[in-house]
């Protein structure tokens, strides 16, 4: 197998046919590219393209 190989553990996303090498980057890729809501913080108004980006925000913002 090359580089860009098929891995039998490759996810593929279901929308768009993009292979991912597991369940974290597949749901990564589908919250980016395929969820049209951002997430937004409430406090500040801040958005965020993934919810674990937005959570690690909050930490901080008050």
């Amino acid at each position: 197998m090359g580089l860009f190989g098929s891995n039998k553990n490759d996810l593929k996303c279901k929308k768009c046919g993009t292979v991912l090498p597991d369940s974290d980057r597949l749901k990564k890729h589908q919250e980016k590219a395929h969820n049209k809501k951002k997430e937004k913080c409430r406090a500040c108004g801040a958005e965020f393209d993934y919810s674990e980006d937005l959570r690690k925000h909050k930490k901080n913002c008050k």
